[in-house]
């Protein structure tokens, strides 16, 4: 296992709102996956209606007197979400299903806060690192092999970055701005694809 199970206890045990703020800094850093999906699949809307939805997240967790409808929210993504029960996905396809349900746990770890949200969104951006070095090498590595991986270590490092800033501070307009340069860091998606490419 890549992530110990120490590490996903931790996540377990967030509370609602940094469930859902690190959930939104993996869906930020997942954007560019899913804009070029909507390029390459000419799914129009797609890209305006996540970077609508990450704004408006950023925004929930940047006043905490806001009055957003996250119901409302997540029922206009609705159609842009690739389901994972749809046959024949593609790679491409997996990497846009990684950013959305990211995006997804954030809102949720709000509106249902089952306490797994944050979970889901880390074992998404993870695994779609995981499938990116598997598809350049054309072969399946044990999780030892990946763990010597620069693109792995990257991304266990940043997540853990990323719990240990939300774990250490309290509810605040500097902390979500602060995850939010973090998220937006190089430009740079978890695979490495740049919104510039």
């Amino acid at each position: 296992m890549i992530f110990g199970d120490k590490f996903f206890l931790m996540l377990r045990d967030l509370s609602p709102w940094r469930q859902s703020l690190f959930a939104l800094v993996l869906a930020q850093r997942q954007y560019p996956n899913y804009a070029l999906w909507c390029d390459v699949n000419n799914v129009r809307g797609g890209k305006k209606a996540y970077a609508q939805t990450l704004d408006t997240m950023w925004e929930f967790h940047t006043d905490k007197f806001n009055h957003i409808d996250l119901e409302k929210l997540l029922d206009d993504f609705e159609p842009y979400l690739l389901k994972d029960e749809e046959k024949n996905l593609s790679v491409g396809d997996l990497y846009s299903l990684d950013a959305t349900l990211s995006l997804s746990a954030a809102i949720l770890a709000i509106i249902l806060h089952e306490g797994e949200e944050a979970e889901m969104a880390c074992r998404a951006s993870l695994g779609g690192v995981v499938r990116k070095i598997e598809q350049d090498e054309d072969a399946e590595f044990s999780d030892e092999q990946l763990r010597e991986m620069p693109s792995v270590d990257d991304e266990v490092s940043f997540q853990v970055e990323v719990l240990n800033q939300i774990n250490n501070s309290p509810r605040s307009k500097d902390l979500t701005l602060k995850l939010k340069k973090m998220a937006l860091r190089d430009g740079l998606s978890n695979i490495g694809l740049s919104l510039e490419d």
